[in-house]
C-alpha cells in the first residue's frame, strides 16, 4: 500500500478519543511503520519535530529534537485519535513562542501581520511585503495536510499546501510592495 493510501486508511479509523493538552507529545503517522512526533501548544497549534522513526523513541530524546515547523491545526487530529498522545512534558520555550504570521486578502492582495501583539486591532496590522516574506501564512491545517508537509520535507520536496498559501506577490498593492 502506498504512503498516501496507508495514511488515508489510518485516517478512516479513529483509535481513541483524546483531549487537547498543552505539552502533550503526539505520534504522527507518515508512512507504514514510520512516525514523526510533535508537541501540542496552546490554542490548537503543534510544533512538529525533525526526524522520522520506525520505533517510538524515549520521551527524553523527543523533547530535544529541533522544530521542523509549527502550525495551527484542527483539534480533530487529537480528539478523534488520529495522532496518539504518547506522553506529556512541560513545553519548551521555543514550542510555546508565538510566531508572527502573515495574511493576504484574496481580493485586494493587501498584506497583514498576524500576532497577539495586535490583539486590540483584531490580531493584525497592515504590513510591507518585506515583513512577510519569511513568515508562514496564518491558517488552520487539517491533520492530513500536516502529514503531507512532513512527508514532503522527508522527501526533499516542496509541500503543495505550503505553496498554496504563499504570498501572491503580483497582487500585493504598490504601497505595500517595498521589494521591487
Amino acid at each position: 500500500m502506498d504512503t498516501n493510501n496507508f495514511l488515508r486508511a489510518q485516517r478512516g479509523q479513529a483509535t481513541k478519543r483524546q483531549r487537547w493538552q498543552a505539552g502533550a507529545l503526539v505520534e504522527i503517522p507518515v508512512a507504514e511503520n514510520c512516525w514523526a512526533y510533535g508537541q501540542l501548544g496552546e490554542e490548537y497549534f503543534v510544533a512538529v519535530f525533525e526526524g522520522y522513526f520506525s520505533e517510538r523513541p524515549a520521551i527524553e530524546d523527543l523533547i530535544h529534537l529541533p522544530i521542523l515547523f509549527k502550525s495551527f491545526v484542527y483539534r480533530d487530529g487529537i480528539s478523534r485519535g488520529f495522532w496518539l498522545k504518547v506522553g506529556r512534558v512541560e513545553p519548551r520555550s521555543d514550542v510555546m513562542k508565538e510566531d508572527y504570521r502573515f495574511k493576504q486578502d484574496k481580493i485586494s492582495g493587501a498584506l497583514s501581520l498576524y500576532h497577539s501583539d495586535f490583539a486590540e486591532q483584531g490580531w493584525e496590522r497592515p504590513a510591507l511585503l518585506s515583513e512577510c516574506l519569511e513568515l508562514e501564512c496564518v491558517a488552520v491545517w487539517e491533520a492530513s495536510h500536516v502529514e503531507d508537509r512532513i512527508i514532503a520535507a522527508r522527501n526533499g520536496h516542496e509541500c503543495k499546501w505550503v505553496s498554496s498559501l504563499a504570498i501572491d506577490v503580483p497582487s500585493v498593492p504598490a504601497q505595500q510592495n517595498d521589494i521591487h
